[in-house]
């Protein structure tokens, strides 16, 4: 398993931790169940601005080697 698998995974848990910390706190101590799915609801849109992140850093990295791979083609 490589560093990014790894730090893909514990930054699933610790958003699935932190989520569910602020959805139990909202139900029983604060007794607002909106503020905890409210909490949720932005970790997980940041999770996914996070994820789209990732997948757009992959996609400028699959295209440069594509153009690497014609530019070296073209000069054979």
């Amino acid at each position: 398993m490589s560093d990014t698998d790894r730090d893909g995974r514990a930054l699933e848990l610790a958003l699935a931790v932190v989520g569910l910390v602020a959805v139990l706190y909202s139900l029983l101590i604060a007794a607002r169940p909106l503020a905890g799915v409210t909490v949720v609801a932005w970790l997980f849109g940041a999770y996914l601005a996070w994820r789209s992140f990732g997948l757009a850093v992959r996609f400028v990295v699959a295209v440069e080697r594509i153009a690497d791979a014609m530019e070296a083609r073209a000069d054979e």
